[in-house]
């Protein structure tokens, strides 16, 4: 795969860890599932073909892999009474709050938003609010955070 995004990802394939690239196959199987088979945005293919089974730079996936935390999303909204009409991703969660991408955006660098399932439910936050990045300017911030023990 040509990197074009994912160029410190690429650089840094070890810091405090090693990252564990997905196969391409693996890739396709997930866009099939949750994307209608329509690739993802290319900023995000590149993300997962580099460390989309493990990262080193704090975005957490649970450990059970992309599957699980898609489905934990999807529980949790429907645990608070939510619903999100739009095809999302959620490549992290920190305290119940989903850092997603939207599948229906057409920009090969996707924006990021926070999807807050319990905060919405209980009135004190939007469900959904973007948090101001594109998705490699993110992971750049990650990287760099790590890198410079800066805490997230």
């Amino acid at each position: 795969m040509n990197i074009e995004y994912m160029i410190q990802v690429k650089e840094n394939p070890v810091l405090n860890f090693k990252n564990e690239p997905m196969a391409i196959s693996d890739i396709d199987e997930l866009e099939r599932k949750y994307n209608k088979g329509k690739e993802f945005p290319k900023a995000f293919r590149e993300f997962l073909f580099l460390s989309g089974k493990f990262n080193n730079f704090g975005f957490d996936d649970l450990g059970e892999g992309l599957d699980e935390l898609q489905e934990l999303a999807k529980d949790e909204l429907e645990m608070a009474g939510q619903k999100i009409d739009k095809p999302f991703f959620a490549f992290s969660v920190y305290n119940s709050c989903y850092s997603v991408i939207f599948l229906d955006e057409t920009k090969e660098d996707p924006k990021v938003y926070l999807i807050m399932p319990f905060l919405a439910e209980g009135g004190s936050e939007p469900l959904i609010r973007p948090n101001g990045w594109e998705f490699t300017a993110l992971v750049n911030e990650h990287i760099h955070r790590v890198k410079n023990n800066i805490p997230f």
